[in-house]
């Protein structure tokens, strides 16, 4: 099932899609469907015999409304060698030990067909190709074992960088969120994991002008999402709607590839299964 939110004209809503067709949830969010949703509920039958929207007449929003808190992971070897190596680093043993996270901002996420403004007089522009997921229900203190029936839903992230603010700041130590905070691209929508087949096995690909710049498997990653969510659960709750990303998949940034975004490029992150999550640059 794909889950997703929209406007129209002034009004917002709640929505499933089926083809290219959208089903108004009624009374109900999507962080509220995550948890009810069971195959068959008459729920779901009287949904879908509603008077549907036609997906181009609408405007797609961040899939996940006001969401608790965005935990960005960093679990691609390839793209974690290649940035460290950048900054003079090696890889450190720890790294293979803990799915290590930054905690970014959840009010800045920009759904699908949005424009991204960058930091003033910021020169190195980027994407970032990520896989995240949705948390369906309250998990504290889960095992990898436990861990995946608190999956509610997969998308898209667009971890968009300012590099040349992020390299200066990151000098101090204590991470890149002022690099990170202005612009997260989410969506186009969620995708329930009955859909997506095999999560370690999905292709995905970033284009920028129609031109391929990035391609990669989500297979690649060090750590599942089990393990990330086992990882951040030990000392604290998460709750439902708390958006996890699993970080860049290798060559999935400019800064792998010494290339940058320039205003008016347009970037298509395409993830298989979910679909594709278009931005363009300011």
């Amino acid at each position: 099932m794909k889950l997703l939110r929209y406007s129209k004209g002034s009004e917002q809503g709640h929505g499933i899609l089926s083809g290219h067709e959208i089903f108004p949830l009624i009374h109900m969010n999507t962080t509220d469907a995550l948890g009810h949703l069971r195959e068959g509920d008459a729920q779901w039958r009287k949904i879908m015999k509603q008077t549907p929207l036609d997906l181009s007449e609408v405007t797609l929003l961040p899939p996940v409304e006001h969401p608790g808190a965005f935990l960005d992971f960093y679990t691609f070897e390839e793209h974690v060698r290649t940035a460290r190596k950048k900054r003079g680093l090696e890889m450190v043993p720890e790294w293979y030990e803990y799915p290590a996270w930054y905690n970014g901002s959840p009010r800045c996420f920009s759904g699908d067909g949005t424009t991204v403004h960058f930091p003033a007089n910021e020169n190195k522009k980027d994407y970032e190709l990520e896989l995240g997921i949705v948390i369906k229900r309250p998990c504290h203190g889960v095992t990898p074992k436990e861990a995946g029936e608190y999956i509610g839903a997969y998308t898209i992230v667009n971890d968009f960088s300012a590099r040349e603010l992020q390299e200066k700041i990151m000098k101090i130590g204590l991470g890149p969120a002022k690099a990170k905070d202005f612009n997260t691209g989410l969506g186009p929508w969620l995708v329930t994991p009955d859909e997506i087949g095999n999560p370690r096995n999905l292709n995905m690909t970033a284009q920028v002008n129609g031109i391929l710049w990035s391609e990669g498997n989500s297979g690649a990653s060090h750590f599942t999402f089990e393990q990330m969510i086992a990882f951040a659960s030990q000392d604290q709750t998460l709750h439902a709607g708390d958006v996890l990303a699993s970080g860049t998949v290798g060559t999935g940034c400019g800064l792998e590839l010494d290339r940058f975004l320039q205003s008016g490029d347009k970037v298509e992150l395409e993830i298989e299964n979910i679909g594709k999550l278009t931005h363009w640059v300011g």
